[in-house]
């Protein structure tokens, strides 16, 4: 299986090239909804959130306040990395069985669509990671219309994330989306084709099917050994019938079929 980073910054685009992956027939792991659903209320990523910030932070349907928090977080780092410190680890283990899951169902390839990608490390682990990026000036103008604030709230909220010269450092491919959504759907199409070739012989080489072959025959091999060592039985190999099963038993030093 082939596990593809996908990131982008703040009103860059990213959520629109996931779902025109999605939409192509990719399988997309979305990490700011495995954050949502660990948040809601007597979950796992609510009961750390509430534990670092207190109940102060809530409704009195008791959710998590998420605008109130947001305001806490935006212009202080301390808070930003106790909320991170809160959140990481629960959306870390359902995405872990998101992709086990899809390992186990043979997906050849796996998109994970998550925000931090860079800041947290784990483009590390996916080949290759994929950024929309766009300039700063369409993003603040895309910002300023989606969130109904002022330039100034905008830039505020881009500064707040790792800068984009950074990104672009790190990233394997970058999908630049200062066009029209047309644009957008093109350049993702190329994306798709490259990250697609040779991805179900990768697949087939990672799939459940081969690696828990390889791991049977190897216990079968090693395993006769260590029982050798051990002086029990021993498992012997007729290279022209494959594979022979023979138990001896050892008396007086002797090797004597039962």
């Amino acid at each position: 299986m082939r596990i593809v980073g996908l990131t982008g910054g703040i009103a860059s685009g990213k959520s629109t090239a996931s779902n025109i992956f999605a939409g192509g027939g990719i399988t997309i792991i979305d990490c700011d909804k495995i954050s949502h659903n660990s948040a809601l209320k007597g979950n796992w990523g609510w009961k750390r959130t509430v534990k670092a910030f207190g109940q102060s932070i809530l409704l009195p349907s008791g959710e998590i306040d998420r605008k109130a928090l947001g305001r806490i977080i935006f212009s202080d780092a301390s808070a930003r990395r106790r909320l991170n410190a809160a959140t990481h680890l629960p959306v870390l283990v359902e995405l872990l069985k998101q992709i086990l899951w899809h390992w186990l169902t043979c997906k050849w390839i796996v998109v994970i669509d998550m925000p931090l990608l860079f800041e947290t490390g784990s483009h590390k682990f996916f080949r290759p990671s994929v950024l929309v990026a766009c300039h700063p000036e369409t993003q603040v103008s895309r910002l300023m219309l989606r969130d109904a604030c002022t330039a100034e709230e905008a830039k505020g909220h881009i500064l707040a994330q790792m800068p984009l010269d950074k990104k672009l450092e790190l990233a394997g491919i970058v999908v630049q989306n200062d066009g029209s959504l047309e644009d957008l759907q093109q350049e993702l199409k190329r994306v798709a084709r490259k990250i697609n070739a040779g991805s179900v012989f990768w697949g087939i080489l990672t799939s459940p099917f081969l690696t828990g072959g390889l791991a049977v025959i190897t216990a079968l091999v090693l395993l006769p050994v260590a029982r050798m060592r051990a002086g029990e039985s021993a498992i012997f190999v007729d290279w022209k019938s494959i594979i022979f099963w023979d138990h001896f038993s050892y008396q007086e030093g002797r090797r004597e079929p039962y």
